[in-house]
């Protein structure tokens, strides 16, 4: 399912980092994604549950399942959400037969995979006519911060690199485009989802910091020990600013809402495919 996990192993500390990011994540990702009662949903890179159990809660009576390839990820989905069913398998070469699924919904896989069409050409097979998928992904060349923080950045730098070098690709989100079109879909959107923290919005800033802090923390397995000095410099940094006046924090992940056409002749129904052509 995905090139070599860049955060580490599936210990307590992951498991709590991703169940809280579950609830940044899902404030935003959610946004434009419609799942009816009874609709088969597939939460595809399910990983530990954090984001099934939050479908589960937003939406009503889904018939849900998740998928990912991480058999400890899904020890631990079992453990903590048991009433979510979860199988084990690639994405490129999913288990389901071609139709089965109203909707897929997706958070923060493509950037670790190397040949992302492939798995959005097998998430094409398995949604039903007119069904509809869901992706929210990365681009890390997009942080900006006000005050510049030089080794928050260079972390940054590190972890692209290192998903680089693990065949991912840290900054995804705009090229969803090209690679759903490559799938097979012709009418999906994607969008820009400008996430802009200030000190005027102390609750907001402490939770973008938290997300990034815990990520940074994170990687002391895949960066190596070499790394500790670094991440340590960048927690301590990102974190200080929350105690400062003026503070300006941009990140920008990208949504893409893709549909199965419904039948022949049914392709013009929304706008031609939108979004940077980079």
């Amino acid at each position: 399912m995905s090139a070599p996990y860049v955060h580490g192993g599936t210990d307590a500390r992951e498991v709590a980092r991703l169940e809280k990011q579950g609830d940044w994540t899902a404030a935003f990702a959610f946004d434009g994604f419609e799942a009816p009662p009874g609709a088969r949903v597939l939460d595809l890179a399910c990983g530990v549950g954090a984001m099934s159990a939050r479908l589960a809660r937003a939406f009503e009576r889904l018939r849900l399942v998740g998928l990912d390839l991480s058999a400890q990820q899904l020890a631990a989905c079992r453990r903590a959400h048991p009433e979510v069913p979860v199988l084990r398998a690639l994405a490129t070469c999913m288990p389901f037969a071609s139709g089965t699924f109203d909707r897929v919904f997706c958070s923060w896989l493509l950037e670790h995979v190397p040949r992302p069409t492939d798995v959005l050409r097998e998430v094409f097979r398995v949604l039903k006519p007119a069904g509809v998928c869901q992706f929210v992904e990365v681009d890390n060349w997009s942080l900006v911060t006000r005050p510049m923080l030089p080794a928050t950045h260079a972390l940054l730098r590190a972890l692209n690199a290192a998903q680089g070098r693990a065949l991912g690709d840290p900054a995804i989100g705009p090229r969803l485009f090209h690679h759903a079109r490559a799938a097979g879909f012709r009418r999906f959107t994607l969008e820009p989802v400008r996430l802009h923290a200030t000190s005027a919005q102390p609750a907001f800033l402490s939770a973008f910091i938290d997300e990034f802090a815990e990520i940074f923390e994170s990687l002391d397995e895949s960066l190596g020990p070499g790394s500790a000095p670094l991440i340590a410099e960048a927690v301590a940094e990102l974190r200080a600013v929350a105690r400062q006046a003026g503070v300006a924090l941009t990140y920008t992940p990208w949504r893409l809402r893709a549909e199965r056409p419904a039948g022949p002749g049914h392709a013009g129904a929304w706008p031609a495919g939108q979004g940077p052509a980079r």
